[in-house]
């Protein structure tokens, strides 16, 4: 039998190349992104939960006590609880920043109208409002979970990383300690030393970044078991957020038909009134001057044109017969194109699956866009559009002056309200003087 000699050494580099390849990925994946996303998270949980621990300790220690005189330790309480508060909020952001795990917490409800007046009255509601809110399984997580979590995973973590490098580098500097080459009594020599530390620092270092994986896991869980809402608190989450979004359903709709009516009043309607004075005139002068009402006939005409175009537009601004025909790409780009700030617009070119979500980012991008021709100062601007995961995201964004807020008669709480009314997620970012980001999530058949 006679064997090629190239497909031999191909045959013997495949071997080689696929335990070679089937390392390196290994490796990757052990020293990926969220190995090292989890070490800063567990170092920095660390470095806060100390101040934290104190913060929240200390108060709570010195006014349970004193609430037995005339309720001085109510302000010690309330600082506590506060803290406390502040404090998982910013783990639940820490979680979603450096993990991308979502936290949900649990709301506190709305401050009662009927309180006692006076400060004490003012705290005691404060004091009843955070309790009502689930305050005190905060105190249990930031004065339980965090520091055992944030002291006794790091002392893990630092022992397999500090520990590991150590014994990697033992050969170093192990040949000037005393007594290195005995190992729990055990004379091994140099070299049996070198090796096991070296052994035993690598398997450390390759189980660190699992560890940190581990901690961070066992951690979130802790934390969700403790901070977010379930049964009935989840029901009456789900129950109120049907009530903002029937709001804003009401509201949205009101808004669009102020807006119809006024355009039809201001608009068409005013040139169809002309357009009837003019044929009245022309009328009454067709047997007496032929030329002069033939004129007013052809100026009639022309307003009636007018009058078209308008309602067509009001009828493109209750639904653009361009987002049936075509789809939300073609949509938005007869926006932008009618925008007289210069936009880029960057559609998903995914198939159609949901026409109401896309009529809804239609209007929220025209709305947008309106926004920003009158009030950002902006010399361009830029729509996203992206679908995936049940869901069509909407991101429209200009370099304007910024600083925009909801309260300020922009149109933004407009915005805010159409996404309310499908159920939907609008967010905000404008820092002064860095643009203005307007991004609405809506639920997406698929």
């Amino acid at each position: 039998m006679t064997v090629n000699p190239v497909q031999a050494a191909d045959s013997a580099g495949g071997v080689g190349g696929s335990a070679r390849w089937g390392v390196l990925p290994a490796l990757r994946r052990t020293y990926a992104a969220p190995a090292w996303a989890g070490t800063a998270f567990v170092a920095l949980t660390g470095a806060v939960a100390l101040p934290v621990f104190l913060a929240v300790l200390i108060p709570i220690l010195l006014g349970v006590p004193l609430l037995l005189l005339a309720l001085f330790g109510v302000p010690l309480i309330w600082f506590g609880l506060v803290v406390a508060r502040l404090s998982t909020r910013f783990d639940a952001w820490r979680f979603e920043a450096m993990l991308g795990r979502r936290l949900p917490l649990r709301r506190s409800p709305a401050r009662d109208p009927a309180r006692r007046p006076g400060v004490v009255g003012r705290a005691g509601a404060e004091l009843r409002r955070l309790r009502a809110g689930g305050s005190w399984l905060n105190v249990l997580y930031v004065l339980v979970v965090a520091p055992l979590f944030g002291w006794f995973g790091g002392w893990l973590l630092f022992a397999a990383w500090g520990g590991g490098l150590a014994f990697l580098f033992f050969p170093a500097y192990g040949y000037a300690l005393a007594g290195g080459e005995r190992i729990f009594g055990q004379y091994l020599g140099y070299g049996g030393a070198v090796a096991l530390h070296v052994g035993l620092g690598a398997a450390a270092l390759l189980a660190a970044p699992w560890l940190a994986r581990g901690l961070t896991v066992a951690h979130y869980q802790a934390a969700r078991w403790l901070l977010s809402p379930r049964g009935e608190e989840l029901l009456a989450a789900r129950v109120e957020d049907l009530e903002s979004s029937r709001a804003g359903m009401v509201a949205a709709a009101a808004a669009e038909r102020r807006r119809i009516e006024r355009d039809l009043h201001d608009g068409a309607q005013q040139r169809l009134v002309a357009v009837a004075m003019t044929l009245g005139r022309a009328q009454a002068r067709f047997a007496e001057n032929p030329d002069v009402a033939t004129g007013l006939v052809a100026e009639a005409h022309a307003e009636t044109k007018r009058a078209l175009v308008e309602l067509r537009d009001l009828a493109r601004g209750i639904h653009p017969s361009v987002l049936t025909d075509r789809g939300l790409d073609a949509a938005l780009s007869g926006l932008a194109a009618r925008c007289p700030v210069p936009v880029t617009v960057d559609v998903d070119p995914a198939p159609r699956r949901d026409p109401d979500a896309e009529a809804v980012a239609y209007f929220f991008v025209a709305e947008a866009l309106t926004n920003i021709a009158r009030h950002a100062r902006a010399s361009r601007a830029r729509i996203v559009v992206r679908r995936g995961g049940g869901r069509l995201t909407v991101e429209v964004a200009d370099d304007g002056r910024g600083g925009a807020r909801e309260s300020g008669g922009s149109g933004l709480a407009g915005l805010r309200d159409r996404a309310r009314a499908v159920d939907g997620a609008f967010s905000l970012t404008s820092p002064p003087g860095a643009g203005t980001t307007v991004r609405l999530e809506l639920p997406c058949t698929s």
